[in-house]
């Protein structure tokens, strides 16, 4: 298998970035790692990271590829956000554009309706809301982690409430990480850094 484990190593790129730079998703990106085209390793704590030297050759070989022949079409790196306060949605995306510049971001009022928008396209990361009506942040977050490898890579959750209080909604399963309101950019862009890491 391509990825392997050790504790350190060169100069390196997080799926996240390498996604960035090359315009597509990070699910290509970790593809890319799978078949073997990157050469990967996952640190202790379980983030993937990219051996600079490899990247950047992938990049050059990318990029005369796209004068010629395309193997993979480029795809933008997407972003659902969940919010019924059309407000706090807005601000909600603008601090995602501040972490994934350039991302194409869909979003929903509601988990029912994000739900649909899962159905239709996949996206790399869900920044979702806890209290909605009709569908709240927990039970959709809990029926995308029951579709198993259906479920986004990365998903950060935001909330006014306490986290005594979501737990007591039914909790956020392992890898979902819960931000407060109101919402400090620097810890949201590095949350989401971290989140895409991690996938």
């Amino acid at each position: 298998m391509p990825t392997s484990r050790r504790p350190q190593g060169p100069p390196s790129y997080s799926t996240a970035d390498l996604a960035r730079r090359l315009g597509v998703s990070v699910p290509t990106v970790q593809r890319w790692v799978d078949l073997g085209h990157l050469k990967a390793w996952k640190t202790v704590g379980g983030h993937r990271r990219i051996d600079a030297d490899s990247a950047e050759a992938f990049i050059r070989a990318q990029m005369q590829q796209r004068g010629g022949e395309a193997t993979e079409a480029v795809v933008p790196f997407s972003v659902l956000v969940v919010d019924d306060n059309a407000d706090d949605r807005d601000l909600l995306c603008a601090l995602v554009e501040m972490a994934a510049p350039g991302a194409r971001i869909v979003v929903a009022p509601n988990g029912f309706d994000a739900l649909i928008e899962v159905g239709k396209a996949m996206p790399d990361l869900i920044v979702t809301d806890i209290t909605m009506p009709h569908m709240d942040g927990v039970e959709m977050i809990r029926h995308l982690s029951g579709q198993g490898a259906a479920r986004p890579p990365a998903i950060v959750a935001v909330s006014a409430h306490s986290a005594a209080h979501v737990d007591r909604l039914g909790g956020l399963p392992p890898g979902v990480t819960l931000l407060s309101k109101p919402v400090e950019p620097g810890l949201f862009v590095e949350t989401v850094n971290t989140a895409l890491d991690g996938a």
